[in-house]
C-alpha cells in the first residue's frame, strides 16, 4: 500500500469517525431539548422560591431569583 493510499484510508476513517460523532450529538442534543422545562413551569416554580426567600428575608437570594425571573420574561415577550 502506497503512502497515497495510506492517506486516502486515514482520511476516510477520520470522516467517518467525524460523522459518527455528529450523529451522536444530534441524538443526544435531541433527547436534552425534550427534557427542558418550558418557561411557563420554571417562571411557577420561581415565584414559588422568591416567595420562601421573602418570607425567610433573605433579601439577595430573592434579588437574583427576582433578576431571573424578569429576564425569563423578557425572553417570553420577545
Amino acid at each position: 500500500m502506497t503512502e497515497k493510499n495510506m492517506e486516502k484510508l486515514a482520511d476516510v476513517i477520520v470522516k467517518r469517525f467525524f460523522e459518527r460523532i455528529d450523529a451522536d450529538t444530534k441524538a443526544m442534543n435531541a433527547e436534552y431539548v425534550e427534557q427542558l422545562i418550558d418557561n411557563e413551569t420554571q417562571l411557577k416554580e420561581l415565584h414559588l422560591l422568591l416567595q420562601h426567600y421573602e418570607r425567610g428575608e433573605d433579601y439577595i437570594q430573592a434579588a437574583n431569583v427576582f433578576a431571573t425571573i424578569k429576564k425569563l420574561e423578557d425572553l417570553d415577550k420577545q
